[in-house]
């Protein structure tokens, strides 16, 4: 059995340790509890993509590149949630046979259709921000879904195979 794409299980508990502060701090951000996600403590000069003048005036005169000041702070923490995430949801479980691998691919082809369907919803029924929201809840759900599906088709084996 072939597992190249799998991470040692140690990177479960590793991604468990991130992703919990960074899903705090992005609660608080979006519940609007603290501002400190708009702060310029991590401020870089990035490159922009891009010139929408007509969403955003501000931005008219400018190159469809350009370098700006910019911070940071959460880009840095959405991408450490989407890792850790990541390196829960694929890192090997202690005994890794065959079944396992099956019940692996079944939940993630599970979780893509569920995530799939939450996306066509979204899509059909959510509007303006809500829905650009709800886009970036729907990349991180894809790994919560599979994660959580993989272990309650594992717990129910256990089960199975108790009785």
């Amino acid at each position: 059995m072939k597992t190249d794409y799998l991470l040692p299980h140690i990177f479960r508990k590793v991604g468990w340790f991130i992703f919990i502060p960074c899903f705090v701090m992005i609660m608080v951000s979006w519940l609007g509890i603290n501002d400190w996600f708009n702060d310029d403590r991590l401020s870089f000069i990035t490159l922009h993509i891009g010139n929408l003048s007509f969403f955003a005036p501000e931005q008219e005169g400018r190159s469809f590149f350009y370098f700006a000041q910019e911070d940071m702070f959460s880009e840095i923490v959405y991408c450490l949630t989407f890792t850790s995430l990541y390196m829960i949801a694929f890192s090997k479980e202690r005994v890794e046979d065959e079944y396992v691998e099956h019940l692996r691919m079944r939940s993630l082809v599970w979780a893509l259709k569920v995530n799939t369907i939450f996306f066509v919803i979204f899509t059909w029924f959510c509007f303006g921000m809500v829905y650009i929201t709800l886009l970036m809840l729907s990349m991180f759900s894809i790994f919560l879904l599979f994660h959580f599906r993989f272990l309650y088709e594992l717990h129910k084996r256990r089960i199975d195979n108790e009785e």
